[in-house]
C-alpha cells in the first residue's frame, strides 16, 4: 500500500493539522463479550446482547456510543436551550475576566530562527479558536522587548483559559499523583518554538491585527546565476522540498557557509545548474523556507541530497501509533510503502526499499518469534468485507515474521539498507543482533512513574547529521517510555543524544524517580549488518509522536534524506554459532 505522499510541507499551504489515525470500513467482527442476558434492547444503547446469545463487539458498538452522547445532548439543549446558551456567555463572560485579572496576562511568540514551526503553532492554536493577534510595532513591557511582527495571545478572551493550558508549563505539586495518558503537553516545549509568558498586563492593550491563519513567506536573496542554497534553519519543510523536487539533483552540504549575509547551516540544500531553479525558488516560497542564489558554488564538503525510497513496517496489531507516523509523513509529502509480516517474509527488501521505518511497536524477541494461533485470522478483501485489506492483507494475521523476515532484515541492512526505529521498536535491532553493544533490555525501578512528561535532553553530537538544523546542546523532547539504551564502549562514539535526568531537567509534566534516566542515551546510529554497509539508527525516545512533538521531528526526517551519508560503513558484526555477535 502507498502512503499518499502528496505535495507536503507545513508552510504556507498547510501550517496545522488536525487529523486522527485513519479508520477503514469493513471492519471484521470483533471480540466476544460472552452471552447476553436480559438487557434492554434499544437501537440506541452501545452493546445490545440478545438473549442467550454470543455477542461480538465492533466498530458499531463504538459508533452507536458515540452517536447516543451526541443525541443525547443535543436533546438536553433543545429541552433547555436559553440555559445552554446562558451558560455558555457566563463562561466566556468568566474566561475574560480572568484573563484580566490573573497574571499570565498573555504570551507573545517573536520571530525566531525557522518560522515554519511558529506558523505551525499558531495554526494548532487557531484550530481551537484561540485569538491571535500579529504586532504592528514593538512591544515594550516589563517582561521584555519583542519585535513587530511578533504573534501575540491575550487571555481576555473566550478561550484564554485553554490558551494558558496549551501553553503553561503543567507542574505537580505532588510526585505520588497518578494521571490518566499524558501528564507534560506545553506546546512550545514540544515544537521547539520560543513562547513568552507575560505577566505585564500591558499586553492587553498591545495593537494587533487579528490572524485567520499563519503563513510562513519563504523568500531568495540574491541575484547569482550559479545556483541556488537553502538554508536548514530546523524546518522540517526540507524534506517536503526534497521530495516536491525529487527530480531535481541537490547536494547536502556538511559544513556551514554564507551567501548574501545568510548562514547557511550543515545541512542546508545546494541546487546547481542546469538544475531547474524557477520550480525550486516557487518551493522555498511556499514552504516558507529560507534561499540565496549563487554567484559561485560553496566551498564546503557536500553529498548527495537523495530522495530514497522509504517503506513503514507495521504489524498486524496495535497500529495507531504506526497511524500518526504515516500521517506525518503524508502531511510533508514523504511517499512511503506500508508493509507487513508478509512482504518481510518474501525478502529481497533492498530491491524495493533503501530505508525502512520502524515507529514504536512491539518488535521485541517474543513478538517476533510468536507463533501463529491455532485458528488463522483472515484479513482480506471479499463481498462481505468489501473495504478491507485496502492497505494490506493477510491470510493469517496472527504471528510473528519469525527467524525467515529476521534474516530478511540482517540481509537488507548487508547490502546497505538503512533501519530507523523508534519508541519500543528499538528492541527490535537490539535484541536480534543488529545493533553490536547497545542494550535495549534495561528497565527502571517500581518507583519509577513517567506518564509522558516534556524532559531536557543533551544532544552529544550536533555535528551528526540527525542533528542537522539543531543548534542546541540542551533540548526538549517528550518522554515517551521506550527502553533505556545501555552503549558497549566501542560505540560509545555512536551515541547522538541522551537524557539529561534528575528533577530539575523535567520541563512540563509528572516523572517521580527521574535520576532513573540520567545520562541514558535515547539516538544511536551504528554501522548495520556483518558487513557494515547498511545503517541501523535507533530512537528510544519516538521523536514522531501524535502530531504534537514538531520540534522532534526533523530527527526521523533528517536520517531518512541521509541514509546513507551519516557515518563510516565499516565496523560490521561478526556472526558466532549462536547467532550472536562479538
Amino acid at each position: 500500500a502507498q502512503g499518499r505522499g502528496g505535495r507536503g510541507g507545513q508552510g504556507a499551504a498547510d501550517a496545522g493539522g488536525r487529523g486522527a489515525p485513519a479508520a477503514g470500513r469493513g471492519q471484521a467482527a470483533g471480540p466476544s463479550t460472552g452471552r447476553g442476558g436480559s438487557q434492554p434492547r434499544e437501537w440506541y444503547r452501545g452493546i445490545p446482547v440478545p438473549p442467550n446469545a454470543v455477542a461480538t463487539f465492533s466498530r458499531r458498538n463504538n459508533t452507536n456510543y458515540m452517536q447516543t452522547g451526541v443525541l443525547s445532548g443535543l436533546q438536553l439543549t433543545s429541552m433547555i436551550p436559553n440555559l445552554v446558551i446562558e451558560n455558555f456567555y457566563r463562561k466566556t463572560q468568566n474566561s475574560i475576566e480572568a484573563g484580566r485579572t490573573d497574571a499570565p496576562f498573555g504570551y507573545v511568540i517573536p520571530p525566531q530562527r525557522d518560522m515554519t514551526r511558529v506558523a505551525t503553532l499558531v495554526n494548532l492554536l487557531r484550530t481551537q479558536r484561540i485569538e491571535i493577534g500579529q504586532a504592528w510595532a514593538e512591544i515594550k513591557l516589563s517582561d521584555g522587548t519583542y519585535p513587530a511582527g511578533s504573534y501575540v495571545i491575550k487571555r481576555d478572551q473566550p478561550y484564554g483559559r485553554l490558551a494558558k493550558n496549551l501553553l503553561e508549563r503543567q507542574v505537580y505539586p505532588d510526585p505520588n499523583l497518578r494521571t490518566y495518558d499524558d501528564s507534560g503537553w506545553t506546546m512550545g516545549l514540544a515544537s521547539h518554538v520560543d513562547v513568552k509568558e507575560i505577566k505585564d498586563k500591558g499586553i492587553l492593550g498591545v495593537t494587533t491585527t487579528p490572524v485567520d491563519r499563519a503563513v510562513a513567506k519563504g523568500k531568495v536573496a540574491g541575484s547569482g546565476n550559479a545556483g541556488m542554497a537553502i538554508a536548514h534553519l530546523g524546518s522540517s519543510n526540507m524534506i517536503a522540498l526534497r521530495y516536491r523536487l525529487r527530480t531535481v539533483p541537490m547536494k547536502v552540504a556538511e559544513k556551514s557557509f554564507t551567501v548574501e549575509g545568510i548562514e547557511f547551516p550543515a545541512g542546508s540544500f545546494v541546487i546547481t545548474p542546469p538544475a531547474d531553479l524557477s520550480a525550486a525558488r516557487a518551493a522555498v516560497e511556499e514552504l516558507g523556507l529560507s534561499a540565496a542564489a549563487l554567484a559561485s558554488a560553496p566551498s564546503v564538503p557536500m553529498h548527495e541530497a537523495d530522495a530514497p525510497r522509504v517503506a513503514i513496517y507495521t504489524s498486524w496489531s496495535g497500529t495507531q501509533e504506526i497511524g500518526w507516523v504515516r500521517f506525518t509523513f503524508d502531511k510533508y509529502g514523504i511517499p512511503f510503502e506500508l508493509i507487513y509480516k508478509e512482504r518481510i517474509r518474501k525478502g529481497n527488501l533492498r530491491g524495493d526499499y533503501d530505508v525502512i521505518v520502524m515507529p514504536t511497536q512491539n518488535a521485541g524477541r517474543a513478538a517476533v518469534f510468536a507463533p501463529p494461533a491455532a485458528r488463522p485470522v483472515s484479513y482480506v478483501k471479499s463481498d462481505k468485507y468489501k473495504f478491507l485489506g485496502m492497505y494490506g492483507s493477510s491470510e493469517d494475521i496472527t504471528g510473528g515474521f519469525g527467524a525467515e523476515g529476521v534474516d530478511a532484515f540482517q540481509q537488507f541492512l548487508n547490502t546497505g539498507g538503512t533501519l530507523i526505529t523508534m519508541g519500543n521498536a528499538v528492541r527490535f535491532p537490539a535484541e536480534m543482533g543488529m545493533a553490536r553493544t547497545v542494550d535495549a533490555s534495561g528497565d527502571v525501578s517500581t518507583n519509577f512513574y513517567a506518564p509522558r512528561p516534556i524532559v531536557n535532553a543533551e544532544v552529544l553530537r550536533l555535528d551528526h547529521p540527525v542533528f542537522y538544523g539543531y543548534t542546541e546542546r540542551i533540548m526538549p523532547v517528550k518522554y515517551l517510555g521506550g527502553p533505556l539504551l545501555a552503549v558497549g564502549e566501542p560505540d560509545r562514539g555512536n551515541v547522538l543524544a541522551r537524557y539529561v535526568g534528575g528533577d530539575a531537567a523535567v520541563l512540563s509534566g509528572l516523572m517521580r524517580g527521574a535520576d532513573e534516566i540520567r545520562d541514558r542515551p535515547f539516538a544511536v546510529d551504528l554501522p548495520g549488518g556483518y558487513s557494515g554497509k547498511g545503517r541501523v539508527v535507533m530512537f528510544s525516545n519516538n521523536p514522531i509522536y501524535r502530531w504534537q512533538n514538531h520540534g522532534e521531528f526533523n530527527m526521523v526526517f533528517n536520517a531518512v534524506l541521509n541514509w546513507n551519508d551519516m557515518g563510516p560503513r565499516t565496523g560490521g558484526m561478526t556472526p558466532t554459532a549462536a547467532g550472536a555477535t562479538r
